[in-house]
């Protein structure tokens, strides 16, 4: 039998199953096809998106210049001159969620997509840009507004 004889014998069910599951490589991590970015709601009292206690343990990696954590699909980190910036997990390039930072840049773990501290695209996976928040210390309380 032949290449499109066989083909044939297969019929539209079986075509839709393996269209289906070529499709099942285009979504994110949780399955969502082509997802918008997910709101982020403030805080009501305070505006902010986040509140990060700098005395608490789970910040630490925030007390040396070039640490960073993520928290609530922010990225929020210390960039080399000591000032606090944050930035959205999910990549521009590719509705993925593998925004990191290092060597004093935002950097996406899926596509190698680099981004500035202002968000902007350094480089050709880069080019939608990035983003960004607003950061506000008030003693150990570092908040992220939009």
């Amino acid at each position: 039998m032949k290449r499109k004889e066989f083909l044939k014998t297969l019929g539209a069910g079986a075509a839709f199953a393996i269209t289906f599951s070529c499709l099942g490589g285009c979504t994110n991590d949780n399955g969502d096809f082509f997802p918008e970015e997910i709101a982020i709601e403030p805080d009501p009292d305070t505006g902010a998106l986040l509140t990060i206690d700098l005395t608490d343990t789970a910040s630490n990696s925030l007390k040396k210049n070039g640490g960073y954590l993520i928290k609530n699909r922010i990225v929020v980190a210390k960039d080399l001159n000591g000032n606090y910036v944050a930035a959205t997990v999910r990549c521009s390039h590719e509705p993925r969620d593998k925004i990191i930072f290092r060597n004093n840049e935002y950097y996406c773990k899926e596509h190698s997509a680099r981004f500035n501290t202002a968000g902007n695209g350094l480089n050709s996976k880069g080019k939608n840009n990035l983003k960004t928040y607003k950061t506000s210390l008030d003693g150990n309380l570092l908040s992220i507004f939009a």
